[in-house]
């Protein structure tokens, strides 16, 4: 500290600009709480805009896009093999995160957001020095931690930003390598292996667990394995590396494992093997802050950390490592903030993955109902029946609803098939409202789409029902 140094006073300091940042900053505003975010870029959107979320959604739309064009073949229409354009690739999603970055600087400009340029670190419980910003201290009534996570490192394989990646890093598309390992079972690692499969590369993935996205429901992710192991060029479950040794410009892997890949030599590696919390350059140990086992911050459904001062926000708080539980989170932080009875339901938080299929589910999953003993009742509709769906020629899908078998309210719903993420949010409404199946059978759907297999799902029930009982 240097005596005369310039200290601003605020009274909310929200550090980190990432989408649980920006939420929390705008809402507090609105509500007339004089809101700064220090953030060390030089635009708001955080990691989810920069090199996760936007990014990586943009590069499997074009993904989807080039496997759409092969699948034509089976109505009769052929492609040609697509040119890859590289740099005009890299230029679109420069061009995304541009408009999108503007728009979140216009809607800060606009609720008298500063954003703070910098690095910031506790000096205690009240002040913020903010490393290489031109406002040195900050002085708050209430602070906000959004300062997200980080990809874990591989033992054997640390970050070099050239062979070994993040799987930000990789979202840069600098090269497409002819040979690409992806280290990894959960979505990170399943979407960076069909964007580059997409873009050319020979895709090998490996992962130690027993099963793919093990954290969902089997019977969700089964047409997703089956079509993993015919689009990439070697998948493998309970397999390991052992060692790495770089030969030019290459990197040679051991491995371990019942199924190890018989290609040992790659280009590129991309680790994607879980996330950390960045929380070792806050100085939490001058706040009263504690952290979980993993390193999370410790929060209360107000998201308040245990200094009554400090709030926290996203994937600093564990729990699930999503924007959009970011955002909620972030809105009831503020709301908390200013004085409200916010608290934060995660009953219905809606969960996508960009797959193909694509994977969405929200509420309980039958996995999470067996293991609570939870009294649950199920109900699946595959997709085959589907006159969308048949047309289409994506009949790999499924509606499954999870309800409670005595009040009929709906605890939970899962989907796999084409456009998923862009229908869980019926299911997710469905959830967060309490409905009851007969909210769902009795909502008319337009016909023909997939859409209406939720409301078919829900109808069988009631049919399963008069049945027993010699129907009505």
């Amino acid at each position: 500290m240097v005596v005369g140094e310039f200290t601003q006073e605020v009274d909310l300091a929200v550090i980190g600009g990432g989408p649980g940042g920006y939420a929390a900053a705008f809402r507090a505003a609105e509500l007339g709480v004089e809101t700064v975010i220090i953030d060390p870029r030089d635009s708001l959107g955080g990691i989810c805009l920069h090199e996760g979320c936007v990014p990586s959604k943009t590069l499997l739309h074009i993904a989807e896009t080039i496997q759409n064009g092969e699948r034509a073949q089976q109505f009769g229409v052929t492609y040609g093999p697509p040119k890859i354009d590289r740099a005009a690739i890299r230029a679109w999603l420069d061009k995304a995160r541009t408009t999108l970055s503007k728009g979140l600087a216009a809607q800060a400009k606009k609720l008298n957001v500063e954003h703070l340029q910098g690095e910031a670190n506790f000096e205690d419980t009240r002040r913020v020095n903010v490393v290489g910003g031109s406002v040195p201290r900050v002085r708050f009534r209430r602070a906000l931690i959004a300062t997200g996570s980080r990809p874990i490192e591989h033992p054997a394989l640390p970050f070099d930003g050239e062979r070994v990646l993040t799987p930000g890093r990789a979202l840069d598309i600098e090269s497409i390598p002819e040979n690409l390992l992806v280290i990894g079972g959960g979505y990170m690692a399943i979407e960076m292996s069909l964007i580059y499969r997409a873009l050319g590369s020979k895709v090998t993935l490996v992962h130690e667990g027993n099963a793919w996205l093990p954290s969902v429901d089997a019977d969700l992710t089964r047409n997703v394995t089956r079509q993993l192991a015919k689009d990439l060029e070697h998948t493998a479950l309970e397999t390991t590396v052992e060692s790495a040794e770089a030969k030019g410009k290459r990197i040679h892997i051991t491995f371990a494992g019942k199924n190890a890949p018989k290609t040992t030599e790659f280009d590129r590696v991309i680790v994607a093997i879980g996330q950390r919390a960045n929380t070792d350059k806050l100085n939490l140990d001058r706040t009263g802050v504690t952290l979980d086992e993993d390193g999370f911050i410790r929060v209360d459904d107000q998201l308040r950390t245990t200094d009554p001062r400090l709030y926290a926000v996203g994937d600093v708080t564990g729990g699930p490592l999503l924007a959009d539980f970011a955002l909620a989170q972030g809105r009831v932080a503020a709301e908390s903030i200013a004085g409200w009875k916010s608290a934060l339901d995660v009953r219905a938080v809606p969960v996508t993955i960009f797959t193909d299929p694509q994977i969405a589910w929200c509420g309980l999953t039958e996995s999470q109902a067996k293991a609570e003993g939870v009294n649950h009742d199920i109900v699946k509709l595959p997709w085959g029946a589907s006159g969308r769906a048949v047309g289409m020629g994506r009949t790999d899908g499924l509606t499954k609803i999870i309800y409670d078998p005595d009040t009929k309210i709906i605890l939970g719903v899962g989907l796999v098939g084409t456009s998923a993420a862009e229908m869980i949010g019926e299911g997710a409404l469905a959830v967060e409202m309490g409905a009851e199946l007969d909210d769902l059978a009795g909502t008319l759907h337009p016909h023909p789409t997939m859409n209406e297999l939720i409301a078919d799902a829900a109808r069988q029930v009631a049919d399963r029902e008069n049945g027993k009982s010699g129907g009505r």
